[in-house]
């Protein structure tokens, strides 16, 4: 059995529709999934055919179902709600699910409008920056701030999709770790800083104007909580520099 996983583009969630019931797509003015926001994280044969044993399959639990996974291509996140599920009975016949709350919901899904994967991904950088040394990685992301242990950092700009150009920052924790990587529309502010102090302190996004009290200095999603981490190092002696 023949089937695509498609995903949501974060850089592209203009509505927040990511994660979010098919109720609250159609109550946001959506009748059906925008294909135009999401783009293919696998396509692939299973042995299983029922929409609720592949989501068994791609809704990894731990570390060993992340490893198996990437070896058979799946580049997503954890099957969830807002995926759209194409299952392919017979040559162009496919039938779409919309991942929701509870079980699935077949819908109307124009794929020719989704951005497909590149295959030779990996093999194409226009620019590539790479770093070979223990640190710490910070940037931001639509969580807000995002800041891991690596000891080796590569950013490079190359085919997001067959639509458009991209980049890629991708990092490993320490030795014999896998790989972890970010996709971005745009060139992310990335922050590498020395391991001499260890991670920046969570309090340094906050400030208390009396016991038991803290208070966002910036909104979660401002440039200027990467601002903190640099005035951090400089106030440490941390060496830093911006990829």
């Amino acid at each position: 059995m023949k089937i695509t996983i498609y995903q949501i583009i974060p850089e592209l969630d203009q509505d927040r529709l990511m994660f979010m019931p098919l109720s609250y797509f159609q109550k946001t003015g959506y009748p059906s999934s925008p294909a135009e926001i999401y783009e293919s994280v696998f396509c692939g044969e299973t042995e299983v055919a029922t929409p609720e044993e592949i989501y068994r399959i791609f809704n990894r639990k731990d570390e060993a179902d992340a490893c198996y996974l990437e070896k058979i291509g799946f580049t997503g996140h954890s099957m969830s709600v807002s995926d759209i599920l194409e299952i392919q009975h017979s040559p162009g016949e496919s039938r779409f699910y919309f991942c929701d709350t509870f079980g699935f919901s077949q819908i109307a899904f124009q794929k020719e409008n989704a951005m497909l994967p590149v295959q030779n991904h990996d093999n194409i950088p226009f620019e590539q920056v790479n770093r070979s040394k223990p640190g710490y990685l910070a940037y931001m992301d639509n969580g807000g701030i995002s800041i891991h242990p690596c000891i080796q950092v590569q950013l490079q700009r190359c085919k997001y999709s067959q639509c458009q150009l991209g980049y890629r920052l991708r990092h490993q924790e320490k030795e014999e770790s896998p790989w972890r990587q970010r996709d971005f529309l745009e060139r992310p502010t990335v922050l590498l800083f020395e391991d001499t102090q260890g991670p920046a302190p969570e309090d340094l996004w906050y400030h208390s104007p009396k016991p038991s009290v803290w208070i966002s200095r910036h909104p979660a999603h401002s440039p200027l909580n990467l601002k903190l981490v640099e005035e951090w190092c400089q106030s440490q002696n941390v060496t830093y520099e911006y990829l």
